[in-house]
């Protein structure tokens, strides 16, 4: 999928939400700046960039640096049990990061 095919559907999912109050997930591929500071095995970090990330988008913000992120919740606990038990987590990623 090319990047413009998923900004559109970001948006999508943003109107979506501002029109009707629920969330629509988009997933995505994205590369990091940078990595957390947890030890992981080398292999986690190596194939950081081909995770899929899920996001259920609020709104896309520029920050005063100029760059645009899109917003919402990040839905790593997309199943209703997981849900239930974890708070889902407000998250931003750099729209210009995300991964074709």
């Amino acid at each position: 999928m090319k990047r413009n095919e998923i900004v559109n559907k970001l948006i999508d999912a943003i109107m979506h939400y501002n029109e009707t109050g629920k969330h629509k997930q988009v997933k995505f591929r994205y590369d990091p700046e940078t990595r957390t500071e947890y030890n992981f095995k080398s292999w986690k970090h190596d194939r950081d960039h081909d995770s899929v990330r899920s996001i259920l988008p609020e709104d896309i913000i520029m920050s005063k640096d100029g760059n645009f992120y899109v917003v919402g919740f990040d839905n790593r606990y997309n199943l209703k049990q997981f849900a239930s038990q974890r708070e889902q987590h407000y998250r931003s990623y750099r729209l210009d990061r995300i991964q074709e």
